[in-house]
């Protein structure tokens, strides 16, 4: 990966280029040192190097092994450029191989892609979905964007919107649930709302409903924190679980929770573009609105 150094980075050495101006940390630094992968303007050099505007610092980010192994589903790529992969994430589909689910995974789908492209790939997810939640999922196409990006995700730097489909309609129909999440007793997969608790359980939910549809509302969340089945959590405990959700009281009306991660927003670390990822609902969702939108009006 190559790099152009501008004028404002002008007699720096390539450590404080590296480690200062593009974030490298040290070690993945002191993997590339080892690797023989810097090179500028095509020749090796040290990280004392002083450069000059205009040099290119070549970096050598790139794999040489993939993991996991290919599979043949095809991909839905909604953006790609040289650091990261956005993806749209079927219902259904794991997103990480674990025991039970070998090969049929997001990420065997996408090193599935790379592999008819001939290009090693290590699979780097930078957010995470349930296996039946649909919507957008960020992967990192190499070390450095992993770690770029992770910064991101540590910093809360990610803005995350999802579509949910209530059982009821929420009461207001927009605010913001703030309560602390954590598990039932010894339950390894469910959890529940508490109103105190510590601050690694402190869960932030902000909610607007932007229709109701024979009693189903649909609603935009944004989660301002990370913890595990947050909105399926904070809609169920204020009483208007999400559709399809059989584990925190949504029933059986689709065969999955009604949850799709419409969009991400960030600012891209290495670029600094302004970005901002859509995707659309499945067809699943949008068969099932359009039936209650039908049945509605035949009512």
């Amino acid at each position: 990966m190559d790099f152009t150094v501008d004028k404002t980075c002008d007699g720096r050495t390539l450590r404080d280029y590296l480690r200062g101006g593009l974030g490298v940390s040290s070690g993945l630094l002191s993997a590339l040192k080892a690797a023989g992968g810097i090179t500028v303007g095509g020749a090796p050099v040290t990280v004392r190097h002083v450069l000059a505007a205009g040099e290119t610092v070549s970096l050598a980010f790139e794999d040489t092994e993939s993991r996991p192994e290919p599979s043949d589903t095809p991909v839905d790529i909604l953006f790609e450029d040289d650091f990261i992969l956005a993806a749209a994430k079927p219902p259904y589909m794991p997103t990480h191989e674990s025991h039970g689910h070998r090969g049929d995974t997001l990420a065997n789908a996408i090193a599935g892609e790379f592999a008819r492209r001939g290009v090693p790939f290590v699979f780097r997810a930078v957010n995470r979905l349930d296996a039946d939640t649909s919507g957008v999922l960020l992967v990192a196409k190499n070390r450095y964007a992993a770690e770029r990006f992770g910064t991101l995700v540590a910093n809360r730097r990610i803005e995350k919107t999802y579509l949910a489909l209530l059982t009821h309609a929420p009461t207001p129909p927009a605010g913001v649930i703030d309560s602390y999440i954590r598990r039932v007793g010894e339950s390894i997969i469910l959890r529940a709302s508490y109103p105190t608790g510590a601050q690694r359980e402190h869960a932030v939910t902000v909610y607007e409903t932007t229709e109701t549809i024979g009693g189903i509302a649909v609603v935009r969340c944004e989660p301002k924190t990370g913890r595990t089945h947050q909105l399926r959590v904070h809609f169920a405990s204020i009483g208007c679980p999400i559709v399809g959700d059989d584990l925190y009281g949504g029933g059986f009306a689709i065969p999955r929770q009604a949850l799709h991660a419409a969009a991400l927003a960030f600012v891209h670390p290495v670029t600094g573009a302004d970005m901002r990822i859509e995707c659309p609902l499945p067809p699943d969702l949008t068969a099932y609105l359009e039936t209650l939108r039908k049945e509605e009006n035949h009512d």
